[in-house]
């Protein structure tokens, strides 16, 4: 609060000085008058805040953070410009309120005391209460949360020492089974009381709100991602052209390196808090789905029970909920994103290269499928050779199991042959070929990146080579950075269609089983239990 009140008064004084300066209302007033009645404001919701909330406003800390941003470049604007020697005492007063703004940032990041709610609050939160929640990212502020710092203090435990069960916090509110199981269920009901209840409705009202936040994060970082090669493309006419008399001011090449910089780390917070997202969903529809499958077989009526064994009630909480869950947490988002990317590459590639980047794609394009042919015969044949090892692992467990009979009827020599032939004829064959496979895929993939740049740059050579100047490193560069970006969401086209395949069956399975019938609680009459009349 007192820096707060040193950063009103110096903005108060910047804006007095200014206009005995000018002596007219200009805008360079006004905006200073807009300061002071901001930090007012600021002044009296910190006051609120100070009673009424643990955790920092994340309005108050993206307002000192954007005030002492802004005030640094108002003080290089004013000394790069020559003001600073003619407007002493206002460079004066926009430092201090630059300083107070910077402390009053770092200090509302520090963690409130629990002992100032107690004495203020009185005894209506005790330490067991959901106010004083054990788990940390529930008190944690905005910047805390962006860069999960909250979880620092367990992981300088764990660094120092194994831990224990006791050092994990307790569950956040919303992650804790009662609630979210409880909210799907209220959801799910309502359904059922309509005439055509729909689970993907249900689903929908439960989990669309960290689903459209991922969303959200995962456009943003796809956005940013394509500010690297626009500002790769200008760092490298920046150096070719530095000493020359075409060489922009040197001013130039810091903003570009620096504006690579920030743009990297905007692209890792934003990818880092889309994958959050993705946990809190996938977590969330665990509990939903398990619970409610696991309600429904408590409940199932004797002729739905005839067609829901107990295998196939665990398929559907295990396998079946996870495909589900794995699809909307992991491949969701790029129905929409790989195309979006595609689209975006393949713009910017002929604005740097022309039509010549067709021939790229095309390679591209073909080394996808065979890639994911590959990849087919190597998952199918790592499943086959998971199947020869159990059954060795199951001879061998027979034969250790019954060594005293092995040895009594002098069998050694029989059993060693039939564990000798499945370990040389099935498994190590099978790991051969498995080994031969993984050479030509590593082939394959070491390959494409080559042909892709040569079949590009090839074409640009012979057929073109005028639209867009000779190629030079400018060119090469930046294009081979928009293939590398083209490359995932290709790949990723592959996948999504199976796992949407996979989830919309396992979806139509949870259905029509939470839909099965069930038992007719209106016939059953509850009999109070009478010991004396069974006698």
């Amino acid at each position: 609060m007192l820096m707060v009140a040193v950063a009103f008064i110096a903005s108060a004084i910047e804006t007095l000085l200014a206009f005995n300066q000018s002596g007219l209302v200009d805008i360079f007033v006004i905006s200073l008058s807009l300061q002071t009645i901001a930090i007012v404001s600021a002044l009296l919701l910190h006051a609120r805040e100070q009673i009424v909330n643990r955790v920092a406003s994340t309005a108050l800390l993206l307002f000192w953070f954007a005030t002492v941003l802004v005030s640094m470049m108002r003080l290089r604007t004013s000394v790069t410009t020559g003001l600073a020697a003619e407007n002493f005492p206002i460079i004066v007063a926009t430092i201090v309120y630059m300083s107070s703004s910077l402390v009053t940032l770092i200090l509302e990041c520090q963690p409130k005391p629990r002992s100032l709610f107690r004495s203020l609050l009185g005894e209506d939160y005790e330490d067991g209460s959901e106010y004083f929640s054990d788990c940390p990212e529930e008190r944690a502020h905005f910047f805390s949360r962006l860069t999960f710092s909250w979880m620092t203090p367990l992981l300088e435990k764990g660094y120092r020492d194994p831990l224990q069960f006791e050092d994990i916090w307790d569950l956040a509110t919303e992650y804790r089974p009662d609630v979210v199981t409880d909210k799907f269920q209220r959801n799910w009901q309502h359904e059922l009381n309509s005439s055509l209840p729909s689970l993907l409705r249900a689903t929908i009202r439960t989990y669309s709100e960290p689903w459209i936040v991922g969303g959200v994060l995962k456009l943003a970082r796809d956005l940013i991602s394509f500010l690297n090669p626009i500002l790769l493309s200008r760092l490298i006419g920046f150096v070719s052209k530095y000493g020359t008399p075409e060489a922009q001011p040197i001013e130039y090449g810091y903003f570009y390196v620096i504006s690579m910089f920030v743009v990297a780390s905007l692209q890792t917070l934003t990818l880092e808090q889309h994958w959050y997202q993705n946990m809190r969903i996938k977590s969330m529809m665990m509990s939903g789905y398990s619970t409610a499958i696991y309600r429904k077989t408590l409940i199932l009526s004797n002729d739905s029970r005839q067609n829901y064994n107990t295998g196939g009630i665990v398929t559907h909480m295990s396998v079946d909920s996870y495909r589900i869950l794995d699809f909307v947490g992991n491949y969701s988002h790029n129905m929409w994103s790989a195309p979006l990317q595609i689209i975006l590459a393949l713009y910017l590639l002929y604005r740097t290269i022309g039509w010549s980047m067709l021939a790229g794609v095309a390679v591209m394009l073909v080394s996808i499928p065979a890639s994911t042919h590959l990849s087919r015969i190597m998952r199918g044949m790592n499943k086959l050779l998971m199947g020869y090892r159990d059954k060795r692992m199951k001879m061998m467990d027979e034969v250790l199991s019954g060594i005293k009979i092995i040895k009594l009827y002098a069998w050694e020599s029989s059993f060693i042959r039939r564990i000798s032939d499945v370990r040389k004829r099935l498994e190590l064959a099978t790991i051969k070929r498995y080994g031969f496979l993984q050479a030509i895929f590593s082939f394959v993939m070491t390959l494409v990146p080559f042909a892709v740049s040569f079949s590009t740059f090839g074409v640009y050579s012979l057929f073109d080579g005028v639209s867009h100047g000779p190629l030079t490193p400018q060119l090469v560069f930046v294009s081979l950075t928009l293939f590398n970006m083209l490359r995932a969401p290709l790949t990723q086209c592959s996948t999504i269609i199976p796992r949407l395949n996979e989830a919309i069956v396992s979806f139509h399975r949870i259905y029509s089983f939470l839909t099965a019938g069930e038992i007719d609680f209106a016939a059953i009459e509850h009999v109070p239990y009478d010991r004396e009349s069974l006698r």
